[in-house]
């Protein structure tokens, strides 16, 4: 786990996700906020944010929003976490209307803003979580931290990768893996609620990480897949998946992007083919013609994704998860059960959908 050598969890955090947190590349402090059990958030920061708290982006949460760490050094937090990656910056528009466009950037290349939010941390004795592709251990941050506080590099790169032998057969749990039609498509609240679901439902359930929000939000094995070789990725998924299987009745495992993501396939592919599913959710939003941040790229048809899926993983697709009742009505003629897995009984009824794949009920 990301942060198993702190002597004490959850650590009170502050999220920074300024300019995105009630946007789709706010994912990730969306996901800690309302998944995490590691982190105990205090307060995200973000300048743009309209209201004062959480509560207009991650339902049922009363979060102060602050435009600065020395506004949420008041909550006496732990660490500052930079719940966002370079690539996730938005800029005002010039024009007068105060918007916001998205404006990625390359690694290492931080608005100023963001390294003053970072030196105030360390300044004031916090522990720096970051999801940034800059290393920050490399930077004079890592000069300046005193006895006891720590800077965790979540991206950071492994030293030593597993191989995939592909021969390998789970001894005990049943695994779900949630794949999808795109990025930022909802396929990791699938997963943490699938999760939440069945550990309230008396299953002894795992959860396996592939992103840097499961690994913030708590998961029983994980790791930065995208930051693994293309060719050594499916390796460390199977080798994740092993050392879980022992421990649990039931796995779940979120994807990555899309098989048929032109930039993105490789991945999706290796975790779908390292994981050896017995199961698959497929998460959809019908309302996305083209892909996000590709805009010129459609999205595929999701009949045909979901074809190509279980081919790939050599199991059935059972459930389609989407977001809102249109959706969901929408996807109907599909042929399988279609749920929203925050609205009501969502998320039971995805689980009941499993089926085969969930061992019998104590």
């Amino acid at each position: 786990m990301i942060l198993s050598g702190f002597p004490r969890l959850p650590l009170r955090a502050v999220l920074f996700a300024d300019g995105v947190f009630a946007r789709l590349e706010g994912k990730t402090a969306q996901g800690v906020l309302r998944h995490s059990t590691i982190l105990d958030t205090v307060a995200v920061v973000d300048r743009t944010h309209p209201s004062a708290t959480t509560a207009s982006v991650v339902a049922g949460t009363g979060v102060p929003v602050v435009a600065s760490l020395e506004e949420a050094l008041r909550f006496a937090p732990e660490a500052l976490v930079v719940a966002m990656t370079e690539s996730d910056h938005m800029e005002a528009v010039d024009g007068g209307d105060g918007g916001m466009r998205h404006a990625p950037r390359p690694p290492g290349d931080l608005p100023a803003f963001w390294w003053e939010q970072i030196d105030t941390a360390v300044r004031n004795g916090l522990h720096v979580i970051s999801c940034l592709h800059l290393q920050l251990r490399h930077t004079e941050f890592a000069d300046k931290l005193t006895d006891g506080q720590r800077l965790v590099d979540v991206r950071r790169p492994y030293d030593e990768l597993p191989k995939y032998s592909g021969r390998l057969r789970r001894s005990r749990a049943g695994l779900v893996h949630v794949a999808g039609s795109d990025c930022v498509v909802g396929k990791r609240t699938v997963a943490l609620q699938l999760h939440r679901e069945a550990r309230a439902r008396g299953i002894d359930a795992g959860y396996v990480g592939t992103g840097q929000t499961c690994l913030l939000a708590g998961c029983t094995e994980g790791a930065i897949i995208d930051r693994a070789p293309v060719f050594q990725a499916a390796g460390l998924v199977e080798h994740l998946v092993q050392r879980a299987d022992p421990r649990h009745d039931l796995l779940i495992i979120k994807g990555q992007a899309s098989v048929l993501h032109p930039a993105f396939g490789g991945l999706a592919t290796a975790i779908l083919q390292g994981s050896q599913p017995d199961a698959v959710v497929f998460v959809h939003d019908p309302r996305r013609t083209h892909r996000y941040h590709w805009e010129h790229l459609p999205v595929a048809d999701p009949r045909s994704e979901i074809r190509m899926v279980e081919e790939l993983g050599g199991a059935p697709v059972v459930a389609v998860a989407t977001r809102g009742r249109d959706n969901v009505a929408a996807l109907r003629p599909l042929g399988l059960p279609v749920v929203d897995v925050l609205d009501g009984d969502g998320t039971a009824a995805l689980m009941d959908a499993l089926g085969p794949v969930l061992p019998p009920r104590p």
